[in-house]
């Protein structure tokens, strides 16, 4: 897991930085919220933690544009009143918000839930694709028995029956196939 830390001094760069390598997490670290945005650019990152209070912007703004990149989950550590005013909208875009003073337990529990949660995501997100491409197939197979329908005379059941023996008899996909009959029917 690659991760991005973003806190203005060294002392929080470090204490950061330790609770990240301990859960595994390769990390790069910035000092300031426009660093942060050029380095977002350049490359993905699966969590994030933002130290509020940046030399050039509070640091809000930074956590929700993180959060929205390649859908990373990520932490926003502030004082009370900012996290009062900030977190609901955060918490909206998948960050958690800590209040400071933190612990290094609290943070590497955050976190760790955050790594499952990203986990999970990227699972359904692999799922949905799967899912698409199936609908996909079925799209092309349907138009495909309406051409055979249509140019043959078949019923729907003669055309998928005719869909599925070519596929086995040529060892390829019914897609393949229901493609192939697009091309030779859809095209006269």
């Amino acid at each position: 897991m690659d991760g991005l830390i973003v806190a203005s001094t060294i002392q929080q760069q470090h204490a950061l930085s330790d609770v990240l390598n301990g859960a595994k997490i390769d990390c790069i670290v910035c000092s300031t919220a426009a660093e942060a945005r050029r380095v977002m650019l350049c490359r993905p990152f699966d969590i994030f933690v933002v130290n509020g209070g940046l030399p050039d912007e509070r640091g809000n703004e930074l956590a929700a544009t993180l959060s929205e990149s390649d859908d990373c989950g990520g932490v926003y550590i502030d004082d009370y009143t900012r996290v009062d005013m900030f977190g609901d909208d955060l918490a909206a875009c998948g960050v958690v918000s800590l209040v400071r003073p933190i612990t290094k337990t609290a943070l590497s529990e955050a976190v760790r839930l955050i790594s499952v949660a990203n986990t999970r995501v990227r699972a359904l997100k692999a799922k949905n694709e799967e899912l698409a491409a199936k609908l996909e197939d079925v799209r092309y197979i349907s138009r495909a028995k309406i051409a055979l329908m249509r140019a043959l005379g078949y019923t729907e059941d003669q055309a998928h029956k005719y869909i599925e023996k070519k596929s086995m008899d040529q060892r390829v996909s019914r897609r393949k196939v229901a493609t192939d009959i697009l091309k030779t029917y859809e095209a006269t």
